[in-house]
Order: structure tokens, then sequence, then C-alpha cells
């Protein structure tokens, strides 16, 4: 907050007064053009009022939203993830020290700056965050400037989310604590150290953990401070560390048992013996993978070396690779996505040594769910390659 500068001290005409950012200090008498000097404050006087109710309609606005935010029903915390993340930010800001009636005044408001900030994920729908800023400098005349850098502590309210994990859009209130320090070259005396921190924004984030923000905030009475930031989550989402439930491992089937002709009358001829039964494959084991990744895991490649090893046994045998996803996305993407894990599954039998030509495609994407997507186990058991033996 800007503390008020004291104004002129009668029985100290040689020496005025002007005002920081909650600063205080003594400069030099005034100079000659005095009259065009008060003119020009009285234009800033009025500049200063008019951002002021834009100052206090915007913190009116702030609150409200928090409130409305505390009221809202809290999202089911289910699988969600706590994570730490961080960002860059640049912007514009808006730093208005309060000259007190001196000869000192503002003659350019407007500067840029940057900000470093960590925070962290309490849950679905709050967050605190911890930043610093440098805010940059208001430029004074006649001369010199005052530099604005701040620390904060920050609560973050999520009024609006479109998914439960951090991705998609969403819309947060702050509101905090902040230490403003300034720098110049004229003497100057702090009124306020600390003030209130609070201010909106709007953020969009990707799978990966990748977000865009965009925020307005505001400390205490002058400062303002409107920033585009680039931020990272760290850490998976609950879907993506969910692992698949165990999949019990196949009993063998036993072995058919060639059938052996009767023995033929003596006075008859011996009829040919009956061609064997047919072999078939015993149970393949089902490929499952992440969510939204087309990637073998270790687990996975355990299994498809148990696969080759039937298909040697039954070299006749032909299949369909059959590939499968969760409802996460559009259907056109889930079955671009089903043909991706197809794919890295028959390269995967290729190369150990299976013929191409044994080995048939089939991409079904989500429309063929062996759970339901409602919960992140039936996801998992979704994202999956089955196999299904061809008739000879």
């Amino acid at each position: 907050m800007c503390g008020q500068f004291p104004r002129r001290v009668r029985s100290r005409p040689a020496a005025d007064a002007w005002c920081g950012s909650a600063l205080s200090a003594r400069v030099a008498a005034p100079r000659p053009g005095r009259e065009l000097a008060v003119m020009a404050r009285r234009g800033e006087k009025n500049n200063m009022e008019i951002r002021k109710q834009a100052m206090r309609t915007v913190k009116r606005i702030a609150v409200a939203l928090l409130i409305c935010g505390v009221i809202t029903p809290v999202m089911a915390e289910g699988s969600f993830t706590k994570r730490w993340y961080g960002g860059i930010a640049a912007g514009i800001s808006e730093l208005e020290p309060d000259p007190n009636g001196t000869p000192v005044t503002v003659e350019e408001s407007r500067s840029t700056g940057g900000k470093l900030f960590l925070g962290y994920d309490l849950s679905p729908r709050f967050s605190v965050e911890g930043q610093y800023a440098d805010l940059g400098a208001a430029e004074m005349a006649p001369t010199d400037e005052v530099s604005y850098k701040e620390f904060s502590l920050s609560a973050l309210y999520y009024l609006y989310k479109q998914r439960r994990e951090h991705t998609g859009f969403g819309l947060f209130g702050k509101a905090g604590a902040a230490k403003m320090e300034n720098d110049t070259g004229l003497p100057y005396e702090r009124v306020n150290d600390f003030s209130l921190a609070y201010g909106i924004g709007l953020e969009y984030a990707f799978n990966n953990g990748i977000a865009l923000r965009s925020e307005l905030e505001l400390f205490d009475k002058d400062a303002r401070f409107l920033s585009v930031s680039l931020m990272k989550r760290f850490g998976a989402t609950g879907d993506e560390m969910a692992p698949p439930p165990p999949v019990p491992a196949p009993e063998p089937e036993p072995k058919p048992v060639p059938v052996t002709p009767p023995p033929a009358p003596a006075p008859e001829p011996e009829p040919e013996p009956a061609p064997p039964a047919p072999v078939h494959l015993g149970k393949l084991e089902i490929i499952y993978f992440h969510s939204d990744s087309a990637e073998l895991t270790s687990e996975a490649r355990a299994k498809l070396d148990r696969v080759v090893a039937e298909l040697q046994r039954v070299p006749e045998a032909k299949v369909e690779v059959q590939g499968h996803t969760d409802d996460r996305n559009t259907e056109a993407y889930n079955i671009a996505l089903s043909k991706r894990r197809i794919r890295a599954v028959i390269d995967y039998l290729v190369g150990k040594g299976i013929s191409l030509d044994r080995l048939r495609p089939l991409a079904l994407g989500e429309t063929s769910p062996a759970a339901s997507n409602a919960t992140p186990e039936g996801r998992a058991l979704n994202r999956r390659v089955e196999f299904r033996e061809l008739e000879k």
C-alpha cells in the first residue's frame, strides 16, 4: 500500500515531500513553473481516482467470485493426484506512487515486468502458490524512478474446471498477502511493507502438464499486473498412474489325443487311418497400455514373448489382432490410437520371427469395451490388444 507522503512543512520552506509506493521523503523546494505542475497533478489525481474506482470494482468481483466458489459443491476427490507446478510470466504493470502534493510527479506509470511462481495442487479446486515478481518502475518527474518488487503467498480457488484433473479450461480467483519492496535514488520512508494481494485468471492445461495462464493481480492501492504465464505440472495424473488389475495366468489346455481308427475285420482290407484332430492355440494373453499411449511396457513384452511361443507351437495357426481404447477422446482419435497399438504389437511379433501373413489387424477403438468407462479401473481394462484365433 502506498503511504501518504507528508506535505510541505511551513517551518521549513526550503524542503518538500513526495510519495512513492508506500514511501515518504524530502526533496528540493519547488522550482519556477509551479502553477503548471499543480495543474498537471490535478489531472493525474483525477486519473488516479478513476484507476482506484476500477481497482475497487475488480476487487469486489474477485471477492464475489471467491464467495461463489466456496458455496459451489466441491468435486469428488476420486483419483485426483496432488502435484507441484511452477511457471514463468511476463506482462504489463500499472504503478502509482503517490506524490502527495509535492513537486515530484509520476511521469509514466506503465511499465513491463515478469515473475516466477511455484505452487501445489491440494485438491481439484484448491491450490497454494508463492511467487516473486519484478513489476518494473514508475518514471518520476523531473528525474529518477521508483522500482517495485514483490513476494507473495496466495490461495487459489478454481471457480470453473472442464475436468477433474487440471486439463482443459479453468477459471480461478486468488487472494493472499504480499511484501512489497521499492528502490529509488530519492530519499523515502516506507509506510507499510505488507499488503493484500488478490486477482482473477484464466488457465488452459494440456494433457502433458503444460499450461497457459492469463491473470490480473492487484497489490493494495498502487500496483497492478496483467500477465501471461507458461507453466508445467509435474508427475502423472490419477488415471495415468492407475495400473491395470493383474491378469490371472491362463490355464494350459490339454492337448487333443489323436483318434485311433478301429481295427478292420480280418477278411476286409484295412481302412486308411483318419486324419488327426486339428491342433488349436491355447489362451493368448491380453496386452494392456497406459492412457493415450501405444508404447509397450515391460509387462506387455513379457506377455508377448509367451504369445510368440504359442504361435511357434502351432505354426499353421492365424490370429486376428484386435486394438481397443477407452472413451477419453473422439471416436476418430481412438480408432487411430487402436491402430498404433496394433502396429506396436505386430512389429514386436514379426521381430520375434512370426510371419506377417499370420496376423490380421482389426482396429475397434472404443466400440467394444471390456468394462465400464466410468471408473479408472474400467478404463484401464479397455486400453488393450486382444488375439482371436481364425478358422483354418
